[in-house]
């Protein structure tokens, strides 16, 4: 589009709404303080060598973050020398100890020190190490223990834990940031929040654009403008700071089936996208397409209000589409880490969908299966629009052409029920579950999540993983049911 896609007046009313409040930064500034003092004095009563304690992240030295989001990663650094004994071991048996290691500092150091700065809610979590949630002045806070590696041992050598680059992310970012930068960071992070498509705990795909791929995109792009482009063309061709094609990266292995591919400026073998899902992809474009329309048409009130989050809305699904829906929700336990439970969900609805499509013999189950994966806190639940929810006791399956002897006379043989119809054998079979939900249930059961604790209740998360599907995912994906005259006559009313 011609022209910036945000007006001055546009661009002062949503920074006016999302940029954080001085209360909530000095807030965020002490805790930071508390934590690091308590911190250190621990580590010197124990004889604990550390080479920094910093916060991580939007709310560390970079000042990215939107208003509301006070959350608090702070980094403890540690020197790799301490650790040779361990990091001279074979990867696999490497972790291992590292977590064991990691496992001892969280219980002597870090629970300790969470408890002097007056902590609460502490708990020892998990993800790909142990690391120490907590809660002080209402500000969830993870302390998480990293190696500093300097920048050549990083490229060298890569990461020794998966944390280990963020400190060179935060200065890539420093050293090329200033205010208006800053706050068209944050513009483009409510945008994509709004999307319900940001970072881990994204409605809309398993992994949705992480907060340093829309810094770095913001940056390229000298702004949210550039950024916008970026990003409406980012399926299209690699974005990479060191200048290769996209047939050269493509060539990389650990490229070759990412959906986008955006290259880390602090490690070029590292595609910062690599996780990223292309629903979650897919769904900001079509709704930035929608937004320079929007403008086009000089709808200002409406490309605001595109911007800024809103809740997924809890309403039931409409009387046509309810029969398809299905849902199940569950509690898990605190200790774990949300990633591990969502990402050990979305395997099984992989795996349920995938059950659902077609029976063993290959002929059509229950059709095409939408799901998605949406949690709050510790509730978690699995949505699932089903194109045939309830199926025949009794199906068709096809055997050999009835041309080819020796097969056909050896099915006949085993199933002396068969009968002949277009060429072919056919043997009507009984099938096990006639109701997508009981086969769900089954699947659930058979495939149990240790941790993962499955309710009777169906409540807001539930409601919202239906809407997620309803109102996002099926606008966006090739789904029988979005072909529906129900749904074309109702997807103008659905909003953004």
């Amino acid at each position: 589009m011609r022209g910036s896609i945000l007006t001055p007046e546009m661009r002062h009313r949503i920074l006016a709404q999302i940029v954080p409040e001085r209360e909530e930064i000095s807030r965020q500034q002490r805790v930071v303080k508390r934590l690091t003092k308590a911190l250190s004095e621990v580590a010197e009563e124990i004889g604990q060598s550390f080479v920094f304690i910093e916060p991580q992240g939007s709310t560390g030295a970079k000042q990215t973050q939107l208003r509301g989001a006070s959350d608090i990663d702070l980094f403890v650094g540690l020197s790799p020398r301490e650790f040779s004994d361990i990091l001279q071991q074979s990867a696999p048996q490497r972790q291992a100890m590292l977590s064991e290691r990691f496992d001892e500092l969280v219980d002597r150091w870090f629970w300790p020190a969470a408890q002097r700065a007056g902590g609460r809610n502490i708990i020892k979590a998990y993800s790909q190490h142990p690391y120490l949630s907590l809660v002080v002045e209402d500000i969830d806070v993870d302390v998480i223990a990293c190696f500093y590696l300097s920048p050549e041992e990083l490229a060298e050598n890569g990461p020794i834990t998966a944390v280990d680059r963020t400190i060179h992310h935060t200065r890539f970012v420093l050293d090329r940031i200033n205010d208006t930068l800053r706050n068209d960071i944050r513009i483009l992070k409510s945008f994509v929040r709004a999307s319900h498509a940001y970072g881990d705990d994204c409605a809309v795909g398993q992994m949705g654009l992480t907060g340093y791929s829309l810094e770095l995109i913001t940056l390229f792009g000298n702004g949210i403008d550039g950024a916008v482009e970026m990003l409406l063309h980012i399926e299209d061709g690699p974005i990479d700071p060191f200048g290769r094609p996209a047939h050269v990266l493509r060539r990389v292995p650990t490229f070759r089936d990412d959906h986008v591919i955006l290259i880390d400026p602090t490690d070029a073998n590292r595609n910062v996208a690599s996780s990223f899902s292309p629903r979650a992809v897919r769904w900001t474009i079509t709704r930035l397409r929608h937004l320079i329309e929007l403008r086009e048409r000089g709808e200002d009130d409406a490309v605001v209000d595109l911007v800024l989050e809103r809740p997924i809305p809890t309403d039931p699904p409409p009387s046509w589409l309810a029969p398809h829906c299905i849902t199940r929700q569950f509690v898990g336990a605190r200790r774990v880490h949300y990633t591990l439970f969502r990402d050990k969900l979305h395997r099984l609805c992989r795996l349920i969908a995938r059950v659902l499509r077609k029976e063993n013999t290959g002929e059509k189950r229950f059709g095409e299966t939408l799901w998605e994966v949406y949690f709050e806190q510790d509730h978690y639940a699995i949505g699932m629009i089903v194109e045939k929810p309830v199926i025949e006791p009794v199906y068709s399956r096809r055997g050999p052409p009835v041309d080819i002897e020796k097969a056909a006379s050896a099915f006949r043989k085993k199933h002396p029920t068969a009968y002949e119809k277009d060429g072919y054998l056919w043997l009507d079979t009984k099938r096990r579950w006639t109701r997508a939900g009981d086969m769900i249930d089954y699947m659930i059961e058979r495939h149990s999540i240790e941790g993962l604790e499955m309710t009777t209740e169906e409540g807001d998360v539930s409601r919202r993983v239906l809407n997620t599907l309803y109102r996002y995912v099926m606008r966006i994906e090739d789904f029988p049911l979005s072909r529906r005259q129900e749904y074309k006559d109702a997807e103008q009313t659905l909003g953004w």
